[in-house]
C-alpha cells in the first residue's frame, strides 16, 4: 500500500495534529505532504503555527484558542484536495563541495570494501547522483535524502559512533545524509563538505529544505581547506539554482 484513500488525522497533545497520507516512504506521498504544507503557509490559516514535514506525514502546531481541532481537521481535509506536486514552487538545486576519503571521509575505504568496490569508484558513484531531500530532522539542518545509486545500498553501522563531525557526508541503507552538527551517528562517512548546513548566527540558519535537490561536487583536500576558510570568513555561499527566498 502507498497513498491511502483517506488520510489519518491524529491528535498530538492539545496543540498539534499529525496528518498521515500513507504507510510507505515514496516520493509521491512526500510531494503531497510538502504541497499540503505549502498551501497551509500560503493561505495563512488562522491559528496555525509551525509545520514539520516528514516522509509521509505533516505535523501541524496550532493555537486551540484560535482554531479547534475539528475546524483545523476540516480545513486540512479541504486543502488535501488541492495538495498536488504541481502547486509547489520550482525546486531548488543546491551544489555542495565534498572531499571524499582520507581523514575527512574516514569510512570510505571500509564501506567500499564491504560493497566490493574501489574507494574511487564508490566516491564517483556517490557524487554522480541527484539527491532529493525528504525532510530535515534528527539534529538542526540534517537532511534525509533519497536518490543514491542502488549499488551503494549498505547496512548502517552495527555499532554507531559517539561523535560524527559536522559536514560529514554519509550513507546508510538506501539513504544519504549530511551531519549538520557534531552528534552520534550510524551512517558510513564517505566525505565531508565545508559548507555549514546549520548556522545559528545566519538570517536563515537552515541551509537545506524539504523538497530540495542536492548535488555533490568532488574537491581535493586543498580545495576543501580553501573553501572552509572562506566559510569561516563569511565569504562563501553554495551555488543554488532556483528560488532562494524562504516560503512566506
Amino acid at each position: 500500500m502507498t497513498i491511502w484513500s483517506e488520510p489519518r488525522f491524529l491528535p498530538c497533545g492539545d496543540r498539534a495534529l499529525s496528518v498521515e497520507l500513507g504507510d510507505e516512504i515514496t516520493r509521491d506521498i512526500n510531494a503531497r505532504i510538502l504541497a499540503l504544507e505549502y498551501l497551509l503557509q500560503q493561505r495563512r490559516v488562522p491559528g496555525v503555527g509551525e509545520t514539520v514535514p516528514s516522509y509521509r506525514a505533516l505535523l501541524v502546531y496550532y493555537d486551540p484558542l484560535v482554531v479547534s481541532h475539528e475546524a483545523l481537521t476540516a480545513t486540512l481535509r479541504e486543502l488535501l484536495t488541492e495538495a498536488r506536486p504541481e502547486v509547489l514552487p520550482p525546486v531548488r538545486t543546491v551544489e555542495l563541495p565534498c572531499c571524499y576519503g582520507g581523514e575527512l571521509g574516514f569510512e570510505l575505504e571500509a564501506a567500499a570494501a564491504k560493497l566490493g568496490l574501489l574507494p574511487e569508484e564508490m566516491a564517483r558513484l556517490h557524487a554522480a547522483a541527484d539527491y532529493y531531500v525528504y525532510f530535515v530532522g534528527f539534529t538542526p539542518g540534517l537532511p534525509y535524502m533519497t536518490g543514491m545509486p542502488e549499488r551503494l545500498t549498505i547496512p548502517r553501522l552495527t555499532n554507531p559512533r559517539v561523535k560524527t563531525p559536522p559536514g560529514s557526508v554519509s550513507i546508510g541503507g538506501v539513504q544519504c545524509c549530511i551531519y549538520s552538527v557534531e552528534s552520534p551517528g550510524g551512517f558510513w562517512v564517505l566525505g565531508r563538505t565545508p559548507v555549514r548546513l546549520y548556522d545559528p548566527t545566519a538570517a536563515d540558519p537552515i541551509l537545506l529544505r524539504a523538497g530540495d535537490h542536492v548535488r555533490f561536487c568532488p574537491v581535493d583536500r586543498a580545495e576543501y581547506d580553501a573553501i572552509a576558510a572562506e566559510v569561516d570568513a563569511g565569504r562563501y555561499a553554495p551555488r543554488i539554482a532556483g528560488p532562494v527566498s524562504t516560503t512566506s
